[in-house]
């Protein structure tokens, strides 16, 4: 019997085509099997939509070790999402670890916790602040930039204030200067993880 995760699933792929381009977007540009790039449509798992550049390099990758791993890269929200997310833990980590020193016996600005209370991940601090001040967790600047965006969105404010919340994503909300190393590399996969859902057109 011919398993249903290989099918090329044409009718979505059809579909997936007559959207304008700027309906498609994706970060895994290249085909987990092979490694070579991507075209926006190129056929995927139905499960969890890997793509890939064609039905050989599926069955080959199916057969190394994606069968494993379907179902939980479906259940991380399919592909981009999963991956995204899996990028975003592993750049807080590097964070973490990088600030380590600088942090021990700081608390959190945001939250005042020492710990953040569901990641349980530690503090950063890669900006202008000195003293005590800018500590704060990765997941914390994060949902506060998100907030401040959303808020924008849902008042309509004009396009001047909601790029000043954007900025919030990369800038220090203590001294007013720009995060920086790998800080600001998590809390850009923070950002495109926030985002990922939303067509390539939008601001």
């Amino acid at each position: 019997m011919r398993n249903p995760i290989f099918s090329t699933h044409k009718n979505a792929r059809d579909a997936n085509a007559l959207q304008p381009p700027r309906q498609r977007k994706m970060i895994l540009t290249n085909c987990p099997a092979c490694a070579a790039p991507l075209a926006h449509d190129a056929p995927r798992c139905i499960r969890c939509h890997t793509r890939y550049c064609g039905a050989t390099c599926q069955h080959d990758h199916w057969r190394r070790g994606h069968k494993q791993i379907c179902k939980r890269i479906h259940r991380g929200g399919n592909a981009e999402q999963y991956h995204a997310n899996k990028k975003y833990k592993e750049a807080v980590a590097v964070a973490v670890e990088a600030c380590a020193d600088d942090t021990k016996g700081q608390t959190c600005y945001i939250c005042t916790q020492a710990l953040h209370w569901k990641t349980k991940e530690g503090l950063v601090r890669m900006c202008a602040c000195r003293g005590t001040s800018g500590f704060a967790h990765v997941s914390c600047l994060a949902e506060q930039a998100k907030i401040l965006v959303a808020e924008a969105e849902e008042n309509n404010l004009g396009s001047k204030a909601r790029c000043a919340r954007m900025r919030r994503w990369v800038t220090c909300d203590q001294c007013k200067q720009h995060h920086r190393g790998v800080v600001v590399c998590a809390l850009g996969w923070a950002c495109w993880k926030t985002y990922l859902g939303r067509p390539e057109g939008s601001r």
